[in-house]
């Protein structure tokens, strides 16, 4: 069976390791880095215009009150923490150096991030995940492919967050018509150009049942990923915009 860490465990027990330790000058070098990449993604994402391609499941649940745990991939990861910022999810970042970068970019756009991946840090970072949800705080959210792939294919990490909270997996992707499609990384990371129309599309929401298998997990699993893919399609079909498979 799949195990967690006792959710009654003192946080500060949990957090212990967890804290990234860096020097003075790289710690400087990222608040430059981020604070300068705020500013200019705040004033160029702001002159994009936002079409939603499901307004009813984007009302009842992203925009909603009821608590659900927000699934997308990495390649798209910026825009959101942009978009998202005003919600205040808590959001799943890896302790690697780039998680480093975006978890402190989304945390200056409003969102509350958390430590750890499906390679490290990960269970300390569930706890807290489960927590926020039984205790009505709001909903969470991370990327499943990441923190290093491969794309377009997802980790049990958050349906075992789904089964132990009974909240809903929502699956949603963003595309543009006019969009910037950094190659060379892994995720063929995407940013909207300025001025440019984007389409957020979903998925109807996914529940976990508490009694799941491990078994029967590794099949949500799978229709989560189909999910998430076929609205990624569907969203890169109606911006014209050829899908880095």
């Amino acid at each position: 069976m799949t195990e967690i860490p006792n959710s009654k465990t003192p946080i500060s027990s949990l957090l212990q390791g967890q804290q990234i330790s860096r020097s003075w000058s790289k710690q400087l070098k990222i608040n430059a880095a981020v604070n300068l990449a705020y500013g200019i993604c705040r004033l160029w994402f702001s002159t994009c215009r936002v079409r939603i391609l499901h307004p009813e499941i984007h009302d009842q649940w992203a925009m909603g009150n009821r608590p659900y745990i927000g699934a997308t991939w990495h390649r798209g990861a910026i825009f959101y923490c942009y978009y998202f910022g005003p919600c205040h999810h808590l959001v799943m970042f890896s302790q690697s150096e780039d998680g480093e970068y975006l978890a402190r970019f989304a945390q200056k756009c409003g969102m509350i991030p958390v430590r750890g991946s499906s390679t490290r840090g990960g269970q300390r970072a569930l706890v807290q995940m489960i927590r926020h949800l039984r205790e009505g705080r709001g909903s969470c959210a991370t990327v499943i492919d990441g923190p290093q792939g491969p794309r377009f294919v997802a980790k049990k990490g958050l349906l075992v967050l789904a089964k132990n909270t009974g909240a809903p997996l929502l699956p949603g992707i963003w595309s543009s018509d006019r969009v910037l499609t950094l190659e060379k990384t892994w995720d063929r990371t995407l940013v909207p150009k300025p001025f440019s129309t984007v389409v957020v599309g979903y998925r109807e929401p996914l529940f976990i049942p508490r009694d799941c298998s491990d078994e029967d997990l590794e099949g949500y699993r799978l229709e989560l990923e189909r999910r998430l893919n076929d609205v990624t399609r569907e969203v890169d079909d109606r911006c014209g915009y050829k899908t880095r498979w």
